[in-house]
């Protein structure tokens, strides 16, 4: 059900929201989290007209959410009611209520990729589920071997994938960026014996890894089952930001480490890796290279002269 924006600063929420879809932007944050600043405003603040100190600091002080992206959102709020509706506003300064820094992803090493994947080649079967058994190491392998993220991997569809050619088209991507990825053979012939299984159980199936109620599986059932191969993999228990989303991680980091085994001119063949990743921006791609081994990290690419903002949050908080 869409919110409807009721305090005084509906309108000028709205005219904020279509700027940015405007100009590309995403605005299912903004949104939401506009949304709650609206509704916050109606219950402590109902006659407040303008953007001040004191509502933008009430507001980031809310128990609701962290603070951080409260103060983020109320900035830019602030910075669009100062630029574009040329109307005084308070802009909250960035050093107030800043992010934490971002733990480093964990990245997988070749001993912990063979003991996770062997762990989903032994994936229980299961009556509710009859192709659950070779779901789990398709796609798991689909995700390392593409670097895909999860909801790109598990929102596939049947017709995404064209074995004819090896290739897949990812749509609906989280930049709005669809692409289309070549695939090596040994993958592409992996996934189509799994769909000619999946087919022959689940015929005329619409998602690629399609759920028993018909659906993509979800979020919560990928991370349930991630976890689940690694504990049943031997390998160490691994930090809390051991995820899917380490199964990228570790394709990008890994793909950078044997480019620079190959001799590869690493600033050169930057582009590629960040089109084939779906990267909006190269900054987000560059950000691997911190993730390197230190001794490849200390190498001439990694000059903060050449590359000047490395200090981001990693990439699933910025692609």
């Amino acid at each position: 059900m869409t919110y409807e924006f009721q305090s005084h600063f509906a309108d000028r929420i709205k005219n904020l929201l279509e700027y940015r879809t405007s100009m590309g932007r995403s605005i299912q944050f903004y949104k939401s989290e506009l949304a709650n600043f609206d509704r916050f405003c109606l219950q402590e603040f109902p006659g407040e007209f303008a953007l001040t100190r004191e509502l933008a600091f009430a507001w980031c002080n809310n128990a609701r959410g962290s603070r951080a992206n409260r103060a983020a959102i109320i900035r830019g709020f602030g910075r669009y009611l100062t630029l574009m509706m040329e109307e005084e506003a308070y802009i909250m300064p960035t050093s107030f209520f800043p992010k934490q820094k971002a733990k480093l992803p964990h990245i997988l090493s070749e001993v912990e990729l063979k003991r996770f994947f062997d762990a989903s080649d032994r994936f229980d079967n299961n009556a509710k589920s009859p192709i659950l058994e070779y779901t789990v190491p398709t796609i798991f392998r689909l995700m390392f071997s593409t670097g895909l993220r999860p909801n790109e991997a598990r929102l596939l569809r049947r017709q995404n994938f064209n074995f004819s050619d090896n290739t897949i088209y990812v749509a609906d991507t989280k930049n709005g960026r669809d692409r289309r990825l070549a695939v090596s053979a040994e993958m592409m012939a992996m996934a189509e014996r799994y769909d000619r299984i999946a087919e022959m159980q689940v015929p005329g199936r619409v998602y690629f890894f399609q759920s028993p109620t018909g659906e993509a599986y979800t979020n919560s059932w990928l991370s349930k089952i991630f976890d689940k191969c690694w504990t049943r993999s031997g390998n160490e228990r691994p930090p809390r930001h051991c995820s899917p989303y380490s199964l990228r991680h570790s394709y990008a980091t890994h793909t950078l480490m044997r480019w620079i085994e190959e001799g590869k001119d690493i600033d050169a063949w930057i582009p590629y890796l960040s089109a084939y990743l779906g990267h909006s921006e190269f900054r987000s791609t560059f950000y691997y290279i911190q993730l390197l081994p230190e001794r490849l990290a200390r190498m001439d690419f990694t000059d903060p002269l050449v590359i000047p903002h490395l200090e981001i949050g990693y990439e699933e908080e910025i692609e």
